[in-house]
């Protein structure tokens, strides 16, 4: 790619642009998932100071955290189809300012129901990216680097839920809990100007064949990335069809080029139908598997994250906020455990497959294997946290057991969404949608569900049958790996 010039870097096919370029975009996407849950899930640390502030209990100040969850969800069903039509970069500059906008807003609030409300419009904002995110990474890397950019996507994304609250923890002690949303939207505020001159549009139509998974696409890409790299033009042999909107002439000029961005051939007009496309996955085995299996994972680790402070302020741990944090940092270790685990993990199993069948024919469901590990070390996380808990033991065993829980969240959906993605190529971020909205769906629930939950069965009994819950719905991986294909075949006439 070094022959190609500032000026044109960004034409044609996203998956040539120069690497430094796409990184650039990786990176500005990887802080606003990671702003995005870390505004989310950093005030659980606050929730005493809230509860003294705002004279209410701790089980309504679950719902600062359920309900936001559940607009990052709904955020990613009304953003994507909207990016479609206009473009993602525009949707994603836009999305971003209502996200500063609401989280100034909740600097301001006054009532725990005017910073509910901050918070829930504050989320949906940032919703836009779990689902524009991957697939502005699909647009950009081909099948063989798509895991591990999605693993670094979900660390980030991951992180900001672990690392948000022990930052908040130490404002919250130190300066009150407004301090926290106010290094929210310094952070977000930064993370927009960097949107604005980092962050060209990745939309592109390719033409893929029916059944074509994202390997096979790729060979045709390697071939012409070998033609680039030796001196011929950027984009010869990626042809500017009708569907296509012609180069600007030059990276600053691409950046304003607004008009004509979507791959939508009627603009707005075809609105309603795109919001409708991801509908379409929920006859698919393959993404129900991937919405169900990331939801129960990262439920498991917002009780947690909902829960602790419950447990841990009063005697006979009596954590401060700071404290709190701190112990948050326990999930972000066992994420950063995991992650150069995750990705390189699940393409490894990809290849070795592939070169170890008859004609080295390529399958999505090859990454499914690298599921036993998360089957193995998450679930017993959970158990462990509840027996030390509940028997009023070392916290630093329980913060094991909270990180081992959360590795899940690199684990699991770099496996799933890989699979899917690689799987249907042309509609994975349709997929991907749906995903998301299915995965905070279920964290909603799991977590709206928590205090009765918690008051009828205890905590070492609930988190015990979460742990089975988890175990139950990673067995349902087995017949999707043996009889994936087929599936795929039948459910191929729904999408």
């Amino acid at each position: 790619m070094a022959s190609a010039s500032f000026a044109t870097c960004t034409a044609g096919d996203p998956k040539f642009w120069p690497a430094y370029i796409r990184h650039l975009v990786l990176f500005n996407i990887c802080i606003f998932v990671f702003l995005g849950n870390m505004y989310t899930a950093g005030i659980a640390t606050g929730f005493q100071a809230l509860a003294m502030e705002f004279h209410v209990d701790f089980s309504k100040l679950t719902d600062l955290i359920s309900y936001p969850v559940l607009a990052l969800g709904v955020g990613n069903i009304i953003w994507t189809p909207t990016a479609v039509c206009f473009g993602k970069r525009p949707v994603l500059i836009f999305s971003t300012a209502l996200f500063l906008g609401c989280t100034i807003w909740s600097i301001k609030a006054k009532t725990i129901d005017s910073l509910l409300a901050s918070r829930v419009i504050a989320c949906f904002g940032a919703g836009s990216i779990e689902s524009i995110g991957p697939a502005m990474i699909a647009d950009m890397y081909r099948e063989r680097y798509f895991a591990t950019a999605m693993a670094l996507f979900s660390l980030f994304l991951s992180g900001g839920s672990q690392v948000g609250p022990m930052i908040a923890g130490f404002l919250i002690t130190d300066k009150g809990w407004r301090w926290f949303f106010i290094l929210c939207a310094i952070l977000i505020a930064a993370n927009l100007v960097m949107m604005l001159f980092l962050l060209p549009e990745t939309n592109y139509r390719r033409v893929l064949y029916e059944g074509e998974t994202a390997q096979e696409a790729d060979k045709q890409a390697d071939e012409m990335a070998q033609h680039i790299e030796k001196g011929q033009d950027l984009t010869a042999g990626v042809p500017n069809s009708e569907n296509n909107r012609p180069y600007a002439g030059s990276y600053w000029k691409d950046l304003v080029a607004f008009n004509g961005r979507g791959t939508e051939e009627r603009g707005l007009m075809g609105w309603p139908r795109q919001f409708s496309l991801p509908f379409r996955f929920i006859l698919v085995p393959h993404a129900l598997f991937a919405a169900l299996s990331y939801g129960v994972f990262l439920s498991g680790v917002v009780i947690i994250s909902t829960l602790a402070p419950q447990f841990l302020s009063p005697p006979p741990y009596l954590f401060k906020a700071s404290g709190l944090g701190l112990f948050s940092l326990s999930s972000f270790i066992g994420i950063i455990v995991g992650y150069p685990i995750a990705g390189p993990l699940t393409d490894l199993l990809s290849r070795a497959f592939a070169r170890r069948s008859r004609d080295e024919h390529h399958v999505p469901e090859h990454r499914m294997p690298a599921l036993l590990v998360p089957f193995i070390v998450c679930p017993p996380g959970l158990m462990l946290f509840a027996y030390i808990i509940s028997e009023n033991k070392s916290a630093y065993i329980a913060a094991v057991g909270s990180a081992l829980q959360a590795a899940g969240l690199v684990f699991v959906p770099s496996v799933v969404l890989s699979v899917v993605v690689d799987a249907w190529p042309e509609s994975g971020s349709e997929a991907v949608v749906l995903i998301n909205a299915g995965k905070n769906a279920v964290a909603f629930g799991i977590t709206l569900s928590t205090p009765k939950w918690l008051a009828s069965e205890g905590l070492k009994k609930m988190f015990w049958e979460m742990a089975g819950i988890q175990w139950a719905v990673l067995v349902l991986a087995l017949p999707l790996y043996f009889f994936g294909p087929s599936l795929r075949r039948k459910s191929s006439r729904f999408v």
